[in-house]
């Protein structure tokens, strides 16, 4: 969204977590982006799957909790009072009523659930299936929800039957919590929930809203992009939107296949319970992108950018590596504050150590995604073996 930036509110050996601010208009949510090693390992390597990835999310998930309980002070909420909402089967991957006890010590908290499954009808998204719900929920509720948000469809659902039932059933709601792998879809529904709670619950407090690593952008037609699924992908550019922590940043720099991956999850529910079909999903994709390479000839280096822009990291004049910072802390002052020198140097030479002058000019050959390509698909292929 236009105009927000992160803000560091609290930093430690374990968390990283960031308020999303703007200088001119106020959100009525709590939009907050945390940044965990197990969540930026969870997302660079789509490969981890089943247990090994909500393994990974609950403890990202518990320390991400931890962190924000020293802004927001949300242990201090009985867990009698408290309900985890689980939006099937995606919100089953953050393990949120596991990390509330593992952060909180929580041991009275309750669980309600919906199916939910989302398809498309003339371009738009709408639920097919949410005919399975289970609600326990108290009254003066703290709800916790967690979910992968692309479209929003799902997530809209599922308030309008939770409202449905506090106010049927005459229970009052005081809190919403929503963890999220997501675009900024997220907000759009959130901030109509918001309304609408503070409308029908007038002892309605707040709405808690965490991404998890930054608010990614989503795919659509208009991109210049090879390969995207419209309203699904996930994506990393800060040109067409997303806003990332400088440690999601700094991690992207470990490999350089991280950034051309399609989408920053994939589809979150095959990759916990269908691991196979997960694989030869990306499979799938890397052999679309192959074929897209050799057809158009495409370099590495302008592929990468595309989905991950390293402009800030050169001189645009020149577009030639100088060793300094000093551009890249000038770009990104405009979406990070609280930031150091020392860290805006670190990025900088994480940057040069895996983007080195002859890579550069290796990248920039054009042809050379091919072959990029061709080795992530044998190691597909080789898992897909193992399987």
């Amino acid at each position: 969204m236009k105009g927000d930036y992160l803000k560091r509110q609290f930093k430690d050996e374990a968390v990283s977590l960031y308020s999303i601010e703007n200088k001119t208009e106020n959100s009525a949510l709590k939009r907050y982006v945390s940044s965990t090693s197990d969540t930026r390992n969870m997302l660079n390597f789509p490969e981890i799957v089943n247990s090994d990835f909500t393994n990974l999310m609950k403890n990202g998930l518990t320390n991400t909790l931890k962190g924000l309980n020293n802004i927001s002070h949300l242990s201090s909420i009985s867990s009698k009072q408290v309900n985890v909402y689980h939006i099937l089967r995606g919100g089953l991957n953050f393990e949120v009523r596991n990390a509330l006890h593992k952060a909180f010590g929580y041991k009275w908290h309750s669980s309600s659930y919906i199916s939910s499954q989302r398809h498309e009808e003339n371009g738009e998204f709408a639920i097919a299936d949410d005919s399975y719900r289970k609600f326990q929920i108290p009254d003066n509720a703290t709800v916790y929800s967690a979910d992968i948000v692309a479209s929003g469809a799902s997530l809209d659902n599922s308030l309008h039957f939770l409202d449905s039932y506090m106010t049927t059933e005459k229970l009052k709601i005081k809190n919403f919590v929503f963890i999220t792998i997501g675009c900024s879809k997220a907000e759009d529904v959130l901030e109509k929930w918001d309304a609408i709670f503070k409308k029908n619950h007038p002892e309605y407090e707040k709405t808690i809203l965490i991404y998890l690593e930054g608010r990614f952008a989503l795919g659509n037609k208009k991109l210049p992009l090879f390969n995207v699924l419209p309203n699904t992908d996930l994506l990393k550019n800060y040109k067409f939107g997303a806003l990332l922590t400088p440690e999601y940043e700094f991690s992207q720099f470990e490999k350089m296949i991280i950034p051309l991956e399609a989408c920053s999850i994939y589809d979150g529910g095959k990759k916990s319970f269908e691991p196979v079909q997960h694989i030869m999903d990306i499979l799938d994709f890397w052999e679309k992108q192959e074929r897209s390479a050799i057809e158009q000839n495409l370099s590495l280096w302008n592929e990468y950018n595309s989905r991950f822009p390293l402009d800030m990291y050169l001189p645009l004049e020149t577009m030639k590596v100088e060793d300094n910072y000093n551009n890249l802390k000038k770009g990104k002052e405009e979406f990070w504050q609280g930031i150091s020198d020392l860290e805006y140097k670190q990025l900088f030479d994480k940057f040069r150590w895996l983007w080195s002058d002859s890579r550069i000019s290796r990248a920039k050959v054009n042809g050379s995604l091919a072959g990029t390509c061709h080795k992530k698909i044998n190691y597909l292929k080789s898992l897909m073996e193992v399987i």
